[in-house]
């Protein structure tokens, strides 16, 4: 088990430790539910890894690399638990020093050690607390920004919400307009009605998309301040061993998503001069009946796309 890294029992998606891996046909493989995860937003069976398609909706579960990766988190979890960590490896006295130059722990052997010669070293318990300052501010702005993505998917929600009440309401403007209007005119409507809806659901879809990729943010970053904070917890030594790691996952800086542009639907397209728009089609389609064409042939396009 020492011989495999975490990266090879991480998967590709999620970049945690496999859970419930399946094997794709490619030979790659992924968290089930991550996997059925990216299908649902990519619309597509294929391998996030190299993009081949898989012709199988159920996969076979990985099971060499599921008992791999459990034995892994067994393994590391006794090696926590033991406290194995408090004890220098070379030396066998207590980890008590943090070298500077090379960023370890350290114990008083290895300080008076010539691998150590006119290095500086500081209790851990110094570097620790300013180890911790130093993350938690980084942490502070990780959480800042996992708020603000929580606020903004509130917001995209509420846009979802909005283009429906706007479609509801102007499919019922739509339909007073058209009541006034002669019988002949009724397929006009069903067209305007239909060109919103097109509209609609091209609107919803897109903030659809928008919401899902919220949501991937915000798990990554839920996953991110949970780790991190379940690091803040380890032992002294534990912690120095992996703040540049963390240090390194809280920092990962990713623009701000942004309420993408003309997502609302456009209404004066559909009810802007709607009575004069209704009247020129008419008066054109009477022209054209007056000299010989049948009116049942003209060309009928949606009012929303006059």
């Amino acid at each position: 088990m020492a011989s495999l890294s975490v990266e090879e029992l991480s998967c590709p998606v999620c970049f945690e430790i496999f859970k419930a891996p399946v094997l794709l046909s490619c030979s790659h493989s992924v968290c089930k539910e991550c996997l059925q995860q990216f299908w649902r937003t990519k619309k597509t069976q294929e391998c996030p890894v190299c993009r081949r398609r898989s012709s199988k909706e159920h996969l076979p579960i990985n099971l060499a690399l599921k008992n791999l990766c459990e034995s892994f988190l067994k393994e590391r979890n006794e090696s926590r638990s033991s406290g194995s960590e408090e004890i220098c490896s070379l030396h066998s006295e207590k980890l008590k020093l943090f070298c500077l130059e090379d960023k370890q722990p350290a114990c008083v052997v290895c300080r008076d050690s010539e691998q150590h010669d006119n290095h500086k070293f500081r209790p851990i318990s110094e570097v620790v607390s300013s180890y911790k300052e130093e993350l938690n501010t980084a942490l502070k702005s990780l959480q800042e920004k996992h708020k603000k993505r929580e606020n903004m998917k509130g917001e995209f929600e509420k846009t979802v919400q909005h283009i429906k009440s706007q479609a509801e309401h102007t499919e019922r403007q739509i339909k007073q307009q058209f009541e006034k209007l002669p019988q002949f005119l009724r397929d006009e409507e069903e067209a305007a009605i239909t060109a919103l809806r097109e509209e609609e659901e091209q609107k919803k879809q897109m903030m659809k998309e928008k919401l899902e990729e919220m949501n991937r943010h915000i798990s990554a970053l839920s996953h991110t301040i949970k780790d991190t904070e379940e690091m803040m917890k380890a032992s002294d030594v534990c912690f120095l061993k992996k703040f540049p790691v963390s240090m390194e996952r809280v920092q990962i800086s990713q623009p701000d998503p942004q309420t993408p542009s003309g997502a609302l639907i456009h209404v004066p397209r559909y009810l802007g001069n709607l009575p004069f728009r209704v009247w020129k089609k008419m008066q054109d389609i009477v022209q054209n009946s007056e000299s010989g064409e049948d009116l049942s042939r003209s060309n009928r396009e949606p009012l929303g796309q006059i």
